[in-house]
């Protein structure tokens, strides 16, 4: 079965450290995804929860290489289950004075329903991690810039 992918890539001015602890720890996560983020992002195995308002995305963190890469596996969430069985990715890369951050979420099973939402917000996301780094805000949800007017 052919599966889809979503890529998105940011060069950001800040060490490959200060980003790997932005995709791993809870609090620095909550400053540039959602403010309501639970669980235990710093090990193999551990689960997130990442809650925008009523609803909430669980995943298990699948590969941690410190300043390298970081993977989760959606497990449950959402209103529909168009995650569960894909993959989220964050591929660190050093060029200059910049880091890239080389994203993916890989596996959707369609390019319908949530796919084209999704692969704008992770836009949208990808440029609120680079303001946490680079400004030290975010624009993390609720707070996050608007795709739509419903």
């Amino acid at each position: 079965m052919k599966t889809h992918d979503i890529h998105h890539e940011i060069g950001v001015k800040a060490s490959p450290d200060a980003i790997y602890k932005a995709l791993t720890d809870i609090k620095k996560l909550s400053g540039w995804w959602t403010t309501d983020t639970r669980g235990d992002s710093s090990k193999v195995g551990s689960q997130i929860e990442f809650w925008f308002g009523e609803h909430c995305l669980k995943a298990e963190v699948t590969s941690l290489k410190p300043n390298e890469q970081v993977r989760w596996r959606p497990l449950a969430g959402f209103v529909d289950s168009e995650w569960v069985g894909t993959e989220i990715g964050f591929d660190l890369s050093k060029e200059g004075d910049q880091v890239w951050v080389h994203f993916s979420h890989s596996g959707w099973k369609d390019i319908k329903g949530t796919y084209p939402h999704c692969s704008m917000k992770w836009a949208v996301f990808m440029l609120s991690l680079k303001d946490l780094l680079e400004k030290g805000k975010g624009q993390p949800a609720p707070n996050d810039v608007s795709i739509n007017h419903s």
